[in-house]
């Protein structure tokens, strides 16, 4: 058997030197070192018909055998290959390239900066506080008490007594009109955190950006014309505005603000949507005012909130606002 093992390796490594692309080289692979049909693992089957002090050297001749031809098998596959980039003619020019990778600012990032440009040409500061907050700005300030459903802990994610993750960026608007006195006009993003269900819709943590202006003589026609201007510079000149009575603990009267774009489709067709709410908001309740020391008699406000991940979900027709943050660079890419 031994003698057979050398023969088979002398006759492979004439093939493989003959091998000229990389099938003929695959097919001299499977016919010598093949598991099922292979020349030597055919003569290995017959280990079983020599004796016990035949066994060990013929085995061990074996694993040489195939050790050295599959070493072969690689040197040989190299040359192949070296000699294909060498030779244009063997190029398979028709397999494409890989592109490279472009950074580019997330989706969602993109719109909280659109809608901090479009605002700022309006007179606003940005403003930042604590994503780490205590009950009383998040929501006793707010004229939210802590028997109300929101400051429940089905509903927030405490971290201790009195402690909590933010479920708004509205806290910042009451460390702002401690800080400051009026006139006050300022925009908040940032990021917040509620125990919501992972879904299509909802993320336990998304960014948020409010707004919020104090003044004297404020009234609700300046609250309907910046959010209507805003809207008209945000999704195009032709966008109409709606304001629905709602309700909301820190602002009265308050109301959802809802718009209808025009879209232009490839082949040039103007088609109106449905009218889709892009925030809330609302006149700031006096009582808001007078927990932070401004006289409500002789200030008046307005403040607004929105979700621009969800805005972002309308700008580029997503369904899904997981999408956003599973990290899926075949999904982000299209963004650049």
């Amino acid at each position: 058997m031994i003698d057979d093992l050398r023969r088979l390796e002398a006759d492979a490594r004439a093939e493989i030197g003959r091998a000229a692309d990389p099938d003929e080289l695959e097919r001299v692979r499977v016919r010598y070192l093949g598991r099922r049909e292979g020349l030597v693992s055919a003569l290995l089957r017959q280990l079983g018909r020599l004796s016990r002090e035949e066994r060990p050297a013929a085995g061990a001749e074996a694993n040489r055998v195939k050790k050295a031809l599959a070493g072969a098998l690689e040197e040989r596959s190299r040359e192949l290959s070296a000699a294909a980039v060498s030779d244009p003619d063997r190029l398979d020019l028709t397999l494409p390239a890989r592109g490279k990778w472009r950074g580019t600012i997330h989706p969602v990032s993109q719109v909280v900066d659109d809608i901090w440009q479009i605002f700022r040409s309006l007179g606003f500061t940005r403003a930042r506080g604590p994503e780490v907050d205590n009950e009383w700005y998040n929501f006793v300030a707010l004229n939210t008490p802590l028997d109300h459903p929101a400051a429940d802990e089905q509903d927030t994610l405490y971290l201790a007594p009195g402690l909590l993750l933010r479920s708004h960026t509205s806290p910042v608007q009451i460390r702002t009109m401690e800080k400051y006195p009026p006139p006050i006009r300022i925009i908040a993003p940032g990021m917040v955190y509620r125990r919501d269900t992972y879904d299509a819709t909802h993320t336990p943590a998304f960014a948020q950006v409010e707004g919020l202006v104090v003044d004297e003589g404020v009234t609700f026609v300046d609250f309907k014309a910046t959010l209507a201007e805003f809207a008209r510079r945000f999704w195009g000149p032709g966008t109409q505005v709606r304001f629905r009575p709602s309700f909301f603990p820190f602002t009265e009267p308050s109301a959802e603000v809802d718009v209808k774009r025009v879209i232009v489709r490839e082949d040039g067709r103007e088609e109106e949507t449905d009218w889709i709410e892009i925030m809330g908001a609302g006149m700031v309740d006096p009582a808001v005012l007078d927990n932070v020391g401004y006289d409500s008699e002789r200030y008046t406000g307005w403040a607004f909130g929105m979700g621009p991940a969800r805005v972002a979900l309308l700008r580029h027709g997503v369904r899904d606002l997981r999408l956003f943050y599973e990290n899926d660079m075949r999904f982000l890419g299209q963004f650049t």
